[in-house]
Formats: C-alpha cells, structure tokens, sequence
C-alpha cells in the first residue's frame, strides 16, 4: 500500500500567489486535507533521501528570494511563498510585526557616522581659544564613547535601544497541527528557521571586508582616543604639534569609518544570503512530522515557524515568543544559517550567556550517530565563539521564552563554505529529525 503514494506526496510543489498581505492583519491558509499516514522505518529512510531532492528544488525556488532583506518586497513575498508551501498540509499564516530594518547589522552606517561626528568636534578643537579647544575636543570623547555605546548596543541587537530606531511590516509564517490524537499541553515540538536575507557588503569580498574592518577600526579607535587624551593634557602650542596632532588622526579616523561605513550595505543589489537550505530543511521537516502521525508521541503539536526580520536584531524570533507563551516548556528545532556541510550543535550564546538547552547535546549526537552524519558541538568560550555569537541566534528568543532548543548551523565567519547541496541537506534532515524525536521521546519518558 506504501508504494501506491506518490514519491512527492508530502512534499507537493503549491502553486505561489502574488497578492500582498494587508499590515494589520494576519493570513491563513484552510481547508486543509486530513493526513493519516505513519510511515515504517524503511519508509522514513526513503523520505529522508527525498527530502533531500526536495530541498534541492526548494532552494532553487528560494533563489528569486535572494534579496529578500527585513520588510522589503521581495520578504513578503518569500514568506507568501512558504505559506503556500505549507497549505496542503496544514493551516499556515502569516503574522505581522514591526520592526526597524536598520537594526543589527545595518547600524554599522550609524557606528560610522557618530565616529565622523566626534572627528569634526576633535578637529574643530584647534581652530578656536584654548578653552573653548578644549572644550570641543572633550565633546568629541562624549560622542565618540556615548554616542558609539548606543549605536554599538543597536548593532548588537540590545532591545531597549532598538526600539527608537523607526519601524516597517514584517512577517513571521506560522502554521501548527496535530498529527496523532488531541493535544496534550506538554507535548509541543517546533520546527524553526528564518526567510529574510542578511546585509552584505558595498564591495564583493564580503569576507576581506571583514577582515579588514576587525583589524582597522579597533586600531582607528584606540589612535584616537589615545590623541584626544594628547590634545587635552599636552595642548597645541607650536605648528609642529599642532600638525601632528590634526593630520595623523585625521588619517587613522578616517580609515576607521570608512571601513565601518562599507562593512554593511542596507541595499538589496547587495544582500549577502538569504537562508534557503536552512529553510528548506525547515520546511521537508514539518512536512514530514505533520505527514507522519506516529514519529512523534501521541498529542503533540507541531510548530513550524519562518521569522521574518531575523537578521535585524532577530525581530521576528521575538515577536513570534511574544505572540505565543502557550511555546512554554517546548522543544524547538531551530535551523540556523546553513552555507557548508560542517553541521555544528549551538548549545550556548557564548556572548550573552544564554543556555538553549541541558539535552540537545546528548540526542543530536545519537541522532548523527544513527544515521552516520557528522556534528559537533560548538565551542562556547573561545574568542572565536564569541565572535561567532556577536549578533546572537535565533534560539535565544525561544529560550528565553522557556523553549528547550537545538540549534543547528553549518556557518563560521572565519571560514568560507561552500553551497550545500542535495546529500547536504539530506543528512540535515536526518540529523534535525533524529534529534527532535530523541528529544520529545525522552521528555515523554520523564512525563510518563
């Protein structure tokens, strides 16, 4: 009788709409055909492999939406896409939210801007009395460390300055269904990923860029604070001083902002990535469960959630955990960016500190070693790490909200990747599988 369905059948291509979604409302996708089917353990290998040409067709669909960067067109019209996906196995939605597309990464251009401003006053210092030098070049410290704080906790993503910053539409795409039996409140699985593209760079060496802006800018800065504190203690009395004092750290500034102002681009020609493989997998993942009845036990409710804005000081991971406390005590899946096959467990935002999980570890490696797919554990307290982690994950917003997380990535800035491909994705798939089901088992064992 397995053989009667079609080797597509849970992974079924939805033609896409093109209207646009109202800002105030949400969007829902019904009348949804009810699924039975559970499927043996041979059956599950199969769709594993077809969950890899699945996500293979996926990715190149994903491909129109490579520009797709917070509250564009091209985001909304991605998440409209997924909803599609998803509405011939379950209710799907779209919510909105509003977040600023400057956030995050983005602020590098306000970074940029508060160091030109807090040069002006430092070279404005010599062109007056001594006291009102000083003065001016003691209001260049203020701005360069006030003014950078805020403009560094923005490119950080911190809450409370962020949201001064001014607000568009995005959208998170929802959808949840029940597979087996009535929900049980304790039992709550959600699969999740983001669809909005990341910032790139004005010039097509995004990774020489960084490199260059990691080294340059701390440089610039310290040479800069170190000839304010020149200027202050020492004064400018003779042309000699004057000019060394005025032409070095014009120089060195300038090298600095510079390198800050083309670290980020906010225009689309130049978004670096969107995360299709990661959606994708996102994607064949909730398919399965929902299509799959008895994987997971009886009752439980699976999620699967896009954010929207995730790449904006992850907007849409926040907005989705305060719109739904019911997440409370769930495990979550979260699919991070995914450029290359070196799958690596974050169990931890080794900046912040944030825990995502005491179990993760322990079912993502029997689950790797089940199906033969190789994932480490992040390390969490090396400088690497914690370069790593400078703009967080989208685990920490479920975690935050009580979620039991493992999150996946295969991304290390240090590194270049390579573009997953068709066994990539499907030893993802594997590895995302065999860890929710690991996950959910041992939590129902506890509640038995």
């Amino acid at each position: 009788m397995l053989e009667k369905f079609d080797k597509f059948r849970i992974f079924k291509k939805v033609e896409f709409q093109t209207e646009t979604p109202t800002e105030a409302h949400l969007e829902a996708s019904d009348n949804v055909p009810p699924v039975t089917k559970v499927f043996t353990e041979s059956e599950t290998a199969r769709r594993i492999t077809e969950a890899g040409e699945y996500c293979e067709k996926k990715t190149q669909d994903f491909a129109d939406f490579a520009d797709a960067l917070t509250a564009t067109p091209e985001e909304t019209a991605c998440a409209r896409y997924l909803r599609d996906e998803l509405s011939d196995v379950a209710p799907a939605k779209l919510e909105a939210f509003k977040t600023s597309p400057y956030a995050g990464r983005n602020c590098c251009l306000l970074l940029a801007l508060v160091y030109f401003v807090a040069l002006l006053f430092y070279m404005c210092s010599f062109a007056g009395s001594p006291v009102s030098g000083i003065v001016l070049a003691v209001f260049a410290l203020l701005i360069l460390l006030g003014g950078g704080f805020v403009a560094g906790a923005m490119f950080l993503g911190a809450r409370k300055f962020v949201k001064i910053l001014p607000k568009k539409i995005s959208y998170n795409v929802v959808s949840s269904r029940c597979p087996s039996g009535d929900p049980i409140k304790e039992r709550t699985l959600i699969v999740a990923t983001n669809h909005d593209a990341s910032a790139g760079a004005f010039l097509r060496d995004f990774d020489l860029v960084r490199k260059v802006v990691f080294v340059t800018v701390p440089v610039s800065v310290v040479l800069f604070l170190m000839f304010c504190a020149i200027r202050l203690g020492v004064g400018t009395d003779g042309v000699t001083k004057a000019t060394s004092l005025t032409v070095i750290p014009f120089v060195t500034s300038m090298a600095g902002i510079i390198a800050l102002a083309i670290h980020f681009s906010p225009m689309q020609r130049h978004a670096r990535e969107n995360n299709n493989a990661g959606t994708a997998v996102a994607l064949a993942l909730y398919r399965y469960f929902v299509s799959a009845p008895g994987v997971l036990p009886e009752g439980t409710t699976v999620y699967f959630v896009s954010f929207g804005g995730e790449n904006s000081a992850h907007a849409g991971s926040r907005a989705f955990a305060a719109a739904h406390p019911e997440i409370k005590g769930a495990k979550a899946i979260v699919i991070g960016d995914i450029q290359s096959s070196n799958f690596k467990l974050i169990h931890k935002d080794s900046l912040r500190g944030t825990v995502y999980s005491q179990t993760a570890s322990r079912a993502a490696l029997a689950a790797a070693d089940k199906h033969n797919v190789s994932c480490s554990l992040a390390e969490s307290d090396d400088f690497k790490s914690k370069l790593n982690s400078l703009h967080g994950y989208s685990a920490s917003a479920l975690a935050e909200a009580g979620c039991d997380c493992a999150m996946f990535v295969a991304k290390d800035y240090t590194e270049k990747g390579h573009t997953p491909d068709k066994e990539d994705m499907s030893r993802l798939f594997a590895l995302a599988l065999g860890t929710a089901v690991n996950m959910m088992e041992e939590k129902n064992a506890k509640q038995g």
